[in-house]
């Protein structure tokens, strides 16, 4: 006889099995789309490249330099002076002779570009050099402005319309977006749909995030949530393999939407979150789900198990409204620091994952060393939250990353440069993955949504900023880096004016939050959280 103590939803999971078949079949269609999100996010690090390039000169392209008596030494002076300037000149058809000027002008016939280290990108195809180089940078910029229609109105609709309906869409509107920017005619064109695309790919990756942990056992979503970030770093040497060898940025970009190709053949397989049902108060709904669990599972449940959920009262219903954060000083302090926090560690993150060109490296190698140093500090990141708390692993690795950034100012191009940015890009990229946490554990249950989407507002504004800053290095080389130091660092401080949760329970009132600084630590708590 099963028995019929369910009062939440989570001990409907354990009764069916935990963290069983039906719950991985749903897992591989949110692997996809966290892989897919790093696909779609660093595709430009190579479409949009810029290698070495100087003046075309047609004149000179044709033999007509050498047959004025000119060593092909001089002519190939002649036709470059720099990237984005060349001798003005006349050329005597009858004498065969260069009459040369002092003067200089602007390329007036274009570039070349060398290929050496890039095939083909948008860049080329554009002439998005000297005096439009900056347009690349707003590109990304473009792009990472996109996820905040992912993170706020794509989010409203996932809490409003539910889980499933919203992965349809934003999937089919991923996939669409990515094959029309393939075909983009135009640097505007090519902006407006990597918008879409980041917009609807980022609401995906929140959804199809959001219904893994709501479908994983307490246990499971800490290993949960690490691995998924462990894909995504998989998803550097992916682009790193596609940017080495193909010949065409709009074949790069194609094949960046491969990955829709499993995704739709799992979506089959995925249903409606049960826990959002059961909020919603759709009982007849998530009993069917709920009944399908069991089955998939082959874990048998009690007749009148529903009774039970439905006469549970979620006490996060009475603890407040989201206007109740703001009103109370002590969490209006709170929300300031981890806004401030958030974006901190989107801008550093997004900072170092875009400049690994800047590394005096082979830049697909740098990219590969990025993605590698995020699997390992994933794992150390959710190692030293549990052994030493949260604000000690969280602001000690902010510190850390900053000073790693100093330290990769004066460092020689090379390998030591990349060990001190790959350093920093290890502290920051733990951190991140911490603060996920730390924030949830903060903030009472009926604002904790609230919390974290408005705190993920913040670390997209940190991402928009991220390129545009990389402009700076042409005025100042070591200016880029300074202010992600100096960010990390101020971020890392803050930390420890937050209170620690580890080893507390999740507040369920404001009143709860508040105490966090003074409440003792419960052993029922003791348990990694997801």
């Amino acid at each position: 006889m099963v028995s019929n103590n369910m009062k939440t939803f989570d001990d409907v999971l354990q009764a069916t099995g935990g963290f069983d078949w039906y719950q991985w079949r749903t897992y591989f269609f949110v692997c996809i789309a966290i892989f897919l999100e790093c696909l779609l996010t660093f595709t430009q690090v190579f479409t949009g490249g810029t290698g070495e390039f100087w003046c075309e000169r047609s004149k000179f392209q044709t033999g007509e330099c050498l047959d004025s008596n000119k060593t092909s030494t001089e002519c190939k002076r002649l036709g470059q002076l720099a990237s984005c300037m060349s001798y003005n000149f006349t050329f005597d058809e009858d004498e065969k002779q260069l009459q040369e000027y002092v003067k200089t002008m602007p390329c007036e016939e274009g570039w070349v570009f060398d290929h050496s280290v890039y095939r083909n990108t948008f860049t080329e195809e554009w002439e998005l050099v000297c005096d439009k180089s900056a347009v690349t940078n707003v590109l990304q910029s473009v792009y990472l402005s996109g996820f905040l229609v992912g993170c706020t109105l794509l989010a409203f609709m996932s809490d409003r319309f539910g889980r499933y309906p919203t992965l349809v869409v934003c999937g089919a509107m991923t996939c669409l977006s990515t094959l029309a920017s393939a075909a983009s005619p135009h640097p505007i064109v090519f902006g407006a749909l990597r918008f879409c695309v980041a917009a609807f790919s980022y609401g995906l990756s929140l959804t199809s995030f959001v219904i893994s942990t709501e479908m994983a056992t307490p246990s499971m979503r800490v290993y949960v949530g690490t691995f998924l970030w462990i894909l995504f770093a998989i998803g550097y040497f992916v682009l790193a393999a596609l940017g080495k060898y193909l010949n065409s940025w709009r074949l790069f970009i194609l094949l960046t939407a491969a990955p829709f190709i499993p995704m739709i053949l799992a979506i089959v397989y995925v249903d409606e979150s049960p826990r959002w049902l059961l909020s919603k108060e759709r009982y007849k709904d998530a009993d069917k789900i709920i009944q399908k669990i069991a089955r998939t599972n082959r874990k048998p449940l009690p007749l009148n198990y529903l009774t039970n959920l439905e006469e549970s009262k979620d006490v996060a219903a009475k603890g407040g409204n989201m206007l109740d954060v703001l009103r109370n000083p002590v969490l209006r302090l709170y929300l300031l620091n981890l806004l401030y926090n958030w974006f901190v560690q989107s801008f550093v993150y997004y900072g170092l994952s875009l400049s690994t060109s800047s590394l005096g490296v082979d830049v697909f190698i740098a990219f590969c060393i990025s993605g590698a140093v995020e699997i390992p500090s994933c794992i150390f990141g959710a190692f030293t939250m549990v052994k030493f708390g949260r604000k000690i692993s969280t602001g000690g690795l902010m510190i850390f990353g900053g000073l790693a950034c100093f330290a990769t100012i004066f460092a020689p191009l090379g390998p030591v440069r990349v060990t001190f940015a790959m350093l920093g890009k290890f502290a920051i990229t733990a951190s991140f993955s911490n603060i996920y946490v730390h924030t949830a554990e903060i903030f009472p249950t009926p604002m904790r949504v609230f919390g974290i989407g408005t705190c993920s507002v913040a670390a997209r504004v940190g991402g928009i900023i991220a390129p545009l800053i990389l402009v700076f290095e042409k005025f100042w080389a070591s200016l880029p880096l300074i202010m992600f130091a100096s960010s990390s660092i101020l971020a890392g401080l803050l930390v420890f004016f937050l209170p620690e949760t580890k080893g507390k329970l999740m507040p369920d009132t404001i009143e709860d939050s508040l105490n966090l600084k003074t409440i003792p630590r419960s052993k029922e708590a003791n348990a990694p959280k997801a």
